[in-house]
């Protein structure tokens, strides 16, 4: 599956009049951005293990591999990390769609910026993340 079909799903449930649906438009916005960056560095050697520190993980790697553009992206998944779990686990918390359109919106420009590295330092982004402790 492409992760980013999670995006447009995302982009509908964002402004529904359901709260439950704009919970689960944060939740695919983040998970979309997440495995699109997760399957792009794997996809070119980057070694992740399926444990709940890959989120971590991946985020530290993007902020770490000493690109620009990378470590922006990794700071807006780490935020949208943070307001996924908002969603999911402080239910007494309003989710209007205000908040669910952001995230969004702020998922799609991260993968944007992601995809405008080049081929080229996404290798060199690679060798850095490979050579991190």
């Amino acid at each position: 599956m492409d992760a980013r079909e999670f995006l447009p799903i995302a982009e509908r449930m964002s402004t529904s009049a359901n709260e439950a649906e704009r919970r689960t438009s944060i939740g695919r916005s983040y998970y979309g951005l997440f495995h699109v960056l997760l399957g792009a560095l794997s996809d070119r050697g980057v070694i992740f293990r399926e444990t709940p520190e890959v989120h971590r993980n991946l985020i530290a790697y993007l902020t770490k591999g000493r690109n620009k553009v990378a470590a922006s992206v990794g700071a807006v998944l780490k935020d949208l990390r943070q307001e996924r779990n908002r969603a999911d686990y402080r239910l007494k918390e309003i989710c209007n769609a205000k908040s669910s359109e952001f995230v969004y919106q702020k998922a799609m420009k991260a993968l944007r910026q992601f995809e405008s590295i080049s081929e080229s330092e996404l290798v060199s982004l690679v060798k850095t993340i490979q050579a991190l402790p």
